[in-house]
């Protein structure tokens, strides 16, 4: 993955990618860019033929690759300095991103906003020297569309009953259904990362991979990006598994008019498959007590939000006793008011 350090043509400075004005600013004289603009850029022979560099945090196994070359930086899980492991190879770069839409100071807001209407997180989740932890990081997907030919045959019966008289008539009516289709499937998504910390990001799908960009190097600048460590080799069977079973209920679902069917034979077969790695943004902050990991995730896209938030059982303890103290005086007016 080429990760470049692109430099302002006006005054030499670094350039970032700001998610607010979705284009390439320098930090210095505060000129901005499109990408094709960025494209068009003379490249800088001392900066722009480095490789992605590849940290891996020692206490917490985290690799991640960063858009810039940067002395030091901090895993987002544990809050440890990273060190540097190697380079990335050719054959990890993304095909598609879905850039950052809003910025760290937004993210900041839309985070605060939101656990102000939790009542009992410990005051040092939300510090001031915790909301520096907000971090910008490029997860990566596996993302796979495809095509697939099915073919349903089936038996299905129409019952009837009715009396006439004392006698009771049952007459049952037997079909044979077969049914073909061609059913195309986008967006198939899988995460492809291992570790249990990606169930995180469960609860802030989906995104929007229809504004997902080709993967350019300058959409890292100013960010992390964790690096894959599952292929797609990893999925392609419960990929196609999920296919299948999808088409087979989209068949029978054609299927009506009949009190009752069942599937004699289905057969599928997968005309295409079109496999893409993508990386998508996600706004992280954790916060480790002992050996818990709580965290706060929020779509870097689309500002949806979940978390697994800690609990200060101080505010708890303190709130229950003041509902015991207010339910026990009121049950004593209320034994004083009946005697």
């Amino acid at each position: 993955m080429a990760a470049h350090t692109y430099k302002c043509p006006n005054c030499g400075g670094s350039m970032v990618f700001d998610p607010d004005r979705q284009r390439f600013v320098c930090e210095y004289c505060l000129s901005a860019f499109t990408r094709t603009e960025l494209d068009t850029l003379p490249p800088d022979p001392s900066q722009n033929c480095e490789e992605a560099l590849l940290y891996t945090c020692p206490s917490y196994g985290a690799e991640l690759a960063m858009g810039e070359t940067k002395a030091a930086d901090f895993c987002y899980y544990c809050h440890n300095p990273i060190v540097l492991s190697g380079r990335l190879s050719g054959d990890r770069t993304p095909s598609l991103v879905v850039p950052f839409q809003f910025s760290r100071d937004e993210a900041k807001e839309r985070f605060l906003s939101w656990i102000g209407k939790k009542k009992y997180i410990p005051a040092d989740f939300f510090s001031q020297s915790q909301l520096e932890k907000l971090s910008g990081v490029y997860f990566p997907y596996w993302i796979c569309d495809c095509i697939m030919e099915a073919s349903l045959n089936g038996t299905a019966r129409n019952i009837r009953v009715w009396r006439s008289g004392d006698t009771e008539y049952t007459e049952t009516r037997v079909y044979s259904i077969r049914r073909q289709g061609q059913a195309v499937f986008t967006e198939l998504t899988r995460n492809a990362l291992q570790r249990a910390q990606v169930r995180m990001l469960e609860g802030i799908l989906p995104f929007n991979l229809k504004k997902a960009e080709p993967f350019h190097s300058g959409y890292l600048s100013g960010f992390q990006a964790e690096v894959q460590d599952m292929e797609r080799v990893n999925f392609e069977a419960d990929v196609r598994k999920e296919a299948e079973e999808h088409t087979k209920k989209l068949l029978m679902d054609t299927v009506s008019g009949h009190t009752g069917f069942s599937a004699d034979s289905f057969y599928t077969s997968q005309q295409k498959a079109d496999w893409h790695y993508v990386l998508l943004p996600v706004w992280i902050l954790t916060y480790r007590k002992k050996e818990e990991l709580y965290y706060f995730a929020m779509n870097g896209q689309t500002g949806e939000i979940c978390g697994r938030l800690p609990l200060d059982y101080r505010k708890l303890t303190l709130t229950c006793t003041g509902i015991f103290a207010a339910v026990t005086a009121l049950i004593t007016l209320l034994g004083g008011l009946l005697l």
